[in-house]
């Protein structure tokens, strides 16, 4: 997912993004380890994801201070 595509989301679809995404890694961790799926390549898409919404999330966090 592109971070314009994470950008434009409200600030609950974008909770619900991050707590979604973290349920499927730790899922698809366990999936790898026990070689039931090799998937390596999607956790690394799924980090990266994670990684660009909790960077968004944090921007608006900053935003939202300094208008205070």
């Amino acid at each position: 997912m592109k971070i314009k595509e994470i950008a434009q989301k409200k600030d609950k679809e974008l909770d619900k993004f991050i707590k979604d995404s973290k349920e499927k890694l730790l899922k698809l961790h366990f999936d790898v380890a026990t070689k039931e799926s090799n998937k390596v390549r999607d956790i690394r898409k799924l980090k990266k994801d994670l990684a660009r919404a909790l960077t968004v999330k944090r921007e608006r966090e900053l935003v939202k201070e300094d208008n205070v």
